[in-house]
């Protein structure tokens, strides 16, 4: 008998995705399929709902590429990595520089559904993007990456896109209703608002890359979202900021910046709105939305998305506006 993680089908695959970075997913036994859930077998118990029964035991290969390297760099090898359509993109240490190739060949041989590897040197520049050298395969860097139903076609040498929101993009989906007004702040490629758009809101996407404004309006073309429901501004957010309106909803993905924004971003929100803000907190920091904002804003949710560092995260928090605190007095 061992432990595994209920979710729903739909959501599935990007469970898996968390589950394999942080090493939680048990590669030895296979995921049950069961009335529209599927289980996931794990290694240890992980939030969410826990179900324990029998293991169905996998004869495939691992998909832990490791397993695959010399026994001395197995361990220096880094766990995760990031896939963004058929291109595996790593972060290798210093100490493993050298085995690069090696490295590259064996999460080629591990995942089938990739054809290029590419090392992650960091990010950097105005635009925070990542800096990438192609390991195994052609220079070309532009891949369609498929998620929740939705196709992203992007050269992600050029702009901002991190796979590791995909369950966040699919929870924010499924709290919005058809109808609402969404500012997104930091919009990249947009795929909080294709998804958002297919919905039936009205979408205002700002980001001042110009290789995300057309790769944005690629992407709306790509998934039949019709011109009239968004509007894209190539501008920094402070410089168009006082045309916009007031939204119902505000997304603040801009991890290493959002805070600087916070305050004057949130005098665009609704009474009753919510702001969706990504941060990076140091592990034994406290977040407190008081630091921020006026009283009438309110924490109602907040998590762990993924390990940043190894003393930090990023983390959502979503942060709601209240009707302002009135005091009467009788003059």
């Amino acid at each position: 008998m061992i432990k595994h993680l209920k979710v729903l089908e739909r959501d599935a695959q990007n469970v898996r995705l968390v589950l394999e970075k942080s090493n939680a997913l048990n590669d030895a036994f296979l995921p049950i399929k069961k009335g529209g859930y599927i289980l996931w077998p794990l290694n240890f118990e992980v939030k969410g709902e826990i179900v324990v029964c029998e293991g169905v035991k996998s004869k495939r290969n691992s998909r832990d590429y490791r397993k695959l390297l010399p026994v001395e760099i197995r361990s220096l090898a880094p766990r995760s990595f990031d896939i963004f359509g058929d291109i595996g993109i790593i972060r290798i240490p210093d100490e493993c520089l050298d085995y690069s190739d090696i490295i590259a060949k064996a999460l080629l041989k591990s995942h089938l559904n990739l054809k290029k590897i590419a090392l992650d040197e960091g990010v950097k520049g105005e635009y925070r993007i990542r800096q990438l050298k192609m390991i195994i395969g052609d220079s070309d860097f532009v891949s369609l990456h498929k998620e929740n139903g939705f196709e992203f076609k992007l050269d992600i040498s050029k702009v901002y896109f991190s796979p590791r929101l995909s369950m966040e993009r699919s929870r924010i989906y499924d709290m919005v209703e058809s109808g609402e007004k969404i500012l997104d702040a930091f919009a990249g490629v947009c795929p909080f608002s294709v998804s958002l758009a297919s919905k039936g809101c009205k979408l205002t996407a700002v980001d001042s890359n110009p290789d995300s404004e057309y790769w944005a309006h690629e992407n709306f073309r790509l998934n039949k979202i019709p011109k009239t429901s968004y509007d894209f501004f190539c501008s920094k957010i402070e410089d168009v900021l006082p045309e916009l309106k007031l939204y119902d909803r505000i997304i603040m993905n801009s991890p290493t910046t959002s805070l600087n924004y916070l305050q004057s971003i949130s005098s665009k929100l609704k009474i009753r709105g919510v702001i969706h803000l990504y941060t990076i907190i140091e592990n034994s920091a406290v977040f407190k939305i008081r630091d921020y904002l006026p009283s009438n804003f309110s924490c109602v949710f907040e998590r762990v998305v993924h390990p940043y560092s190894p003393s930090s995260s990023l983390m959502v928090f979503d942060i709601v506006k209240a009707e302002n605190n009135v005091q009467y007095t009788n003059q």
